[in-house]
Parts: C-alpha cells; structure tokens; sequence
C-alpha cells in the first residue's frame, strides 16, 4: 500500500538513545502508499494524536486488488487508543466494500474481550490472555508500525523481544525488533539518512526506515512482496 502525505512536524525527541521516554505529544498525521510486487495497490491516510491521558490512532485505508479475474476494491477503518505508556486499552476495525465486516477488541478486560461481525451478519465473540503491553499489529494497517517504533523507543535499546496481537486473525504472539544501522535508501525519489530497524517474527522479516523524529518513511516486508512508502 502507499500513500499521498501531508505529515505535521514530530515533535518527539531525536530517535533510539538508551532509555529515552516517548513524549505524551506523539503527533503525526500523513499517507502511505501501498504497492505489490510493484504494483499499486492502495493508500492509507492516517493521524496519530494524544494527550497527558491517552493517544489515538486511526485511518482510513483503500485498497484495490485483483483476485481470481475480479477487482476487489474495499475501504477499512483502523482505530486504536492507547494509554499514555502505550499499553492498548481497545481497538475497532470496520471494512466496507463488497465484503462488509467489524470487529471490537477491549483490551481493558481480563481475558481481553474481542467480538468479529461477519459479513453475513454472524457473530463471533473471543477471549485471550494477552499482557497489557501487547503490541496491537493488525493486517494492512502500516501506521501500527509507527507506534511499534515508539514502544522501541522506550527500551535501552538492542535486540528487543514484544509480544503482539493481529486482531483480524485473533492471533496472538511474538516479535523480534532491533536497529540494524543508518543508511541511505531512495525514498519518493530523494536521497534520507535513515535509521533501519528490523521486525522479525516466525513468517516474515520486515524492514523499518524511520527519520531522526522516528517518523516511519517504509517499510518493506520481502517474502511478500510489499513496499509502503509515505509520501511528502
């Protein structure tokens, strides 16, 4: 997916020193663009804001893919609050399209409390252990990657290991994070010094270059093919 971008100026502090603590003023709004196998597949315009109590973070994401001879083109509509140590407190998803479904997560129960909405109007309601510092990463949602960013920044740095929750799959488990070093690579065709981190989980590895605000420019998850790009 990718994206036409409008970003505010981060007002975090500059990226990765040992321990630091992630502002409450997390703010950045903007577009990814989406593609596959090179191709152009959609867009994500998205905000993340905050206050001394909590931070919100949604979108609005478009894709448009082909599948079996058809073009399938649906919107969704991530939107996740966090409290103010980033720790999840719940999370809506809704999709409209040719296939309409929802799904309602509320982190702030024990077990956490998650009920999907089919498309033919079925409910599924599911419990899951999950710790209060879970990352939330949910399917074709590039800006959770942001905050994944943010939750590096509070550790001292190095190989990280967070526990995660993919809520369109009801998929708990874990991931790897560490920053691998500052490079160059071509962005919306101009030349950044970036910061590359790198996810690993059981299925895929996927490359992060953020700015010195830890602003995420793209992300690249090989074993698929896709490449997110914010534009500027």
């Amino acid at each position: 997916m990718l994206a036409l971008a409008t970003s505010l100026p981060s007002p975090n502090p500059p990226a990765f020193a040992a321990g630091q603590a992630v502002s409450a003023a997390i703010a950045d709004r903007g577009v990814f663009e989406f593609s596959l196998a090179g191709k152009t597949i959609g867009t994500e315009v998205f905000e993340i804001r905050s206050s001394a109590e909590k931070v919100e973070a949604q979108a609005e994401i478009h894709l448009r893919v082909e599948r079996d001879g058809k073009t399938i083109d649906v919107k969704t509509y991530p939107h996740l609050v966090l409290d103010n140590k980033l720790q999840p407190l719940t999370y809506t998803w809704k999709q409209k399209g040719s296939q309409s479904s929802q799904l309602e997560v509320d982190f702030r129960s024990s077990p956490v409390q998650a009920r999907y909405k089919t498309v033919n109007g079925q409910e599924d309601r599911r419990d899951f252990d999950l710790a209060k510092d879970v990352l939330v990463l949910d399917d074709n949602v590039v800006h959770h990657y942001q905050l994944v960013v943010d939750r590096y920044a509070l550790t001292a740095g190095g190989k990280q290991t967070l526990t995660a929750f993919i809520p369109q799959e009801a998929l708990p488990g874990s991931l790897s994070i560490e920053k691998i070093g500052t490079e160059a690579p071509p962005v919306q065709g101009s030349t950044l010094n970036l910061h590359h981190l790198v996810i690993t989980t059981e299925l895929a590895h996927v490359s992060l270059w953020v700015d010195e605000h830890r602003r995420l420019e793209r992300i690249v998850i090989p074993e698929v093919q896709f490449e997110a790009v914010r534009e500027h």
